[in-house]
């Protein structure tokens, strides 16, 4: 028998898509839950995400995209199920008696709209959890209003406070809320399973990603309060000089220095062969370093220039000075000290067999007594018959007869048209 996970005997009933939420729920499925995802052969915008082998989408390409490995169904059931048809609303309702968490990311009414409101599935189900994760939250002005994560970037904070020094506002990165977000998600449900075990009833959790970002910038909404207003800086620091990204010797290699005292100054004013230039009064204080920070930067730049990037940042810190080489996507699938800690996870999606095994992702933390690993990723549907007959107690017949009336799918319809 395998090992059971700590999360085993709890059921996930998802109406998910593009990225905050499924990595949420996809945190319970590598930890032992049974995750459904509940898809819909009208948005198969998921499926169509790719990366897809070769950079081709295949004859199959719905069940061929790496996202889906990633994020999407790793670990999960697969149940393609049209929930507005009135046969679909009854299945999934059977499914809601037999579950311990519904989770949606919709804008808020949707769920109201198809009769999945948590007071209506708590009629079914009294012990249900509810989440759903939304931009701006079911109270609010802002409740009706739909976002993509780089829009909630801009909405929470993040954006105006990130940019170059004496330049506009940025994006703050391609996917930081929708993580952050799913990292929200998978901790929101963990308390809500405890508390439920407590008590015995179910709960609503109403979860924003606006919120969540500004979660992440709560010194800089205190600094306003008191009338403290802070330009951006880039890569540089309030205080601390040399603090930035320099480039190596190599095309398009860099390495990130930080300085943050005396101490650690004259240990890179070694490292550096202590230059004429460094024993220069204008950088003997932490104060005068961060004064004179642009003349640094070029100074620690036109050095750092002829070094490697990864044998650099060993060298500064075995002298006590903070240091690290910015590794690409492609560093980091080989990393020596990532696969040591197994924290890279290796497999082979059987709905792609030309891509052969690729490494992913793991979870930042271990322990030898919660066995954790990437073990399948399901295909469109490829969990109809389990989930409908063996949960929701449909027959065989029922089941052919929801798939002659268009209400669950194992491929897209025939108008979908390939990526």
């Amino acid at each position: 028998m395998a090992d059971k996970k700590i999360l085993d005997g709890v059921r996930v009933l998802t109406l998910e898509q593009v990225h905050a939420l499924p990595w949420g729920t996809g945190f319970l499925a590598d930890y032992g839950a049974e995750v459904i995802r509940v898809e819909s052969a009208d948005h198969l915008q998921d499926r169509k995400a790719g990366p897809f082998p070769g950079g081709k989408a295949g004859d199959e390409w719905w069940n061929e995209g790496g996202s889906l490995v990633y994020y999407g169904t790793r670990n999960k059931r697969s149940l393609c199920l049209d929930v507005t048809a009135p046969q679909g609303k009854e299945a999934f309702l059977k499914l809601v008696a037999k579950s311990d968490i519904v989770t949606d990311n919709f804008r808020p009414g949707t769920m109201a709209r198809f009769g999945f409101d948590h007071e209506s599935l708590s009629e079914i189900n009294p012990r249900i959890i509810t989440l759903s994760s939304t931009a701006y939250g079911y109270t609010g002005p802002w409740r009706r209003a739909g976002s993509r994560a780089r829009t909630v970037d801009a909405a929470c904070g993040l954006s105006f406070l990130t940019g170059y020094e004496g330049g506009p506002s940025m994006r703050a990165s391609n996917n930081y809320m929708d993580h952050s977000v799913g990292n929200n998600v998978a901790f929101a449900l963990l308390l809500a399973l405890y508390q439920r075990n407590k008590t015995g009833i179910g709960m609503r959790i109403d979860l924003t990603m606006q919120e969540t970002g500004v979660s992440a910038i709560g010194p800089a909404v205190l600094e306003a309060q008191a009338g403290i207003t802070r330009d951006r800086l880039g890569c540089g620091h309030w205080w601390k000089a040399p603090h930035n990204v320099y480039p190596a010797a190599d095309i398009d290699r860099w390495i990130v220095i930080v300085v943050s005292s005396d101490a650690e100054w004259d240990a890179l004013r070694g490292a550096m062969d202590n230059p004429t230039w460094a024993a220069d009064d204008k950088f003997a204080t932490v104060l005068t370093r961060w004064e004179n920070r642009h003349e640094l930067d070029r100074h620690v730049a036109e050095w750092t220039s002829q070094h490697d990037d990864i044998e650099l940042a060993k060298t500064l810190q075995e002298r006590g000075i903070s240091a690290g080489a910015c590794l690409t996507a492609e560093d980091l699938a080989a990393d020596p000290h990532l696969r040591e800690r197994d924290y890279l996870w290796e497999y082979a999606n059987p709905q792609a067999p030309a891509v052969g095994p690729r490494v992913f992702a793991g979870r930042p933390f271990r322990d030898p007594n919660l066995p954790v690993s990437l073990h399948r990723v399901a295909a469109l549907g490829e969990d109809n018959g389990y989930v409908l007959g063996d949960i929701a107690g449909l027959s065989q017949a029922e089941i052919d007869q929801l798939y002659d009336d268009g209400v669950i799918f194992s491929q897209p319809k025939e108008s979908e048209r390939a990526p």
